[in-house]
């Protein structure tokens, strides 16, 4: 942009050095604005100072264009610049979330705030519509046990340990119902075993305790030769342990 205007000037200087040329060279029958060649030096000279000044103006209303011209330039890149870098930005990205189960159906969230994988997201939104207590228990049981499965999975796990605590907690709910359509006796319920499981693994020992005690309350049989009540022995000598 300086050496534009650096051009501008020289041009300039050339043409008025020009044009004092032809009009105070004397006997070249030039005429100044069409006037008589007979006009005095002085004149001739006040028309020529005249023109310089004109020129001369002319010359800083294009210097001044310039100038404002680089300043707007100069502002447009400055908000382009700061555009790209507002864009350019990552994201502020929250880690206080649970672990994400990869899975083909994303739609159905699970109550821990992870992504339910396909092969339970049927049965937990038949769960929240259901309000019969028998069709609420085989919910349960299908998509407790079918997480206990994944157990190693850190976020499995956790879907496991939180539709167990459910299931137990409205098993005073179910176990009527359970008993009479089973017969008069209930049959095993695996949730209770593998909910313990889980929490004595956890080193959470007192609550795997609490769970088989709960059993043994509703009656249940775990199918093993002690029972809940081997099982509580069990994990007191883990906790002993540990």
């Amino acid at each position: 942009m300086a050496s534009n205007l650096f051009l501008l000037i020289i041009v300039v200087i050339v043409i008025v050095f020009l044009a004092r040329r032809v009009f105070m060279k004397p006997g070249s029958g030039a005429t100044v604005d069409a006037e008589p060649v007979t006009k005095s030096s002085a004149q001739i000279e006040a028309e020529v100072a005249e023109k310089e000044q004109t020129i001369a103006e002319k010359a800083a209303t294009v210097a001044e264009n310039v100038e404002s011209s680089a300043k707007k330039a100069k502002s447009s890149a400055k908000k382009t610049a700061k555009k790209t870098v507002k864009k350019a930005a990552p994201k502020s990205v929250s880690t206080d979330v649970d672990p994400v189960i990869d899975s083909g159906n994303a739609s159905q969230p699970s109550p821990i705030g992870a992504e339910l994988p396909d092969e339970i997201a049927s049965p937990v939104a038949e769960l929240e519509k259901s309000k019969d207590p028998l069709a609420r228990h085989r919910l349960y049981q299908q998509i407790t046990e079918s997480s206990y499965k994944h157990r190693t999975d850190a976020a499995w796990r956790q879907i496991s340990k939180t539709f167990s605590n459910q299931h137990i907690s409205e098993f005073a709910d179910i176990v009527k119902p359970l008993k009479k359509a089973n017969g008069g006796s209930l049959p095993q319920v695996l949730t209770f075993q593998n909910y313990a499981t889980l929490l004595a693994e956890d080193k959470q020992y007192d609550e795997a305790i609490a769970v088989c005690e709960k059993a043994l309350e509703f009656g249940l049989d775990d199918k093993t030769k002690t029972g809940f009540a081997g099982r509580i022995e069990r994990i007191r000598k883990q906790k002993a342990k540990g």
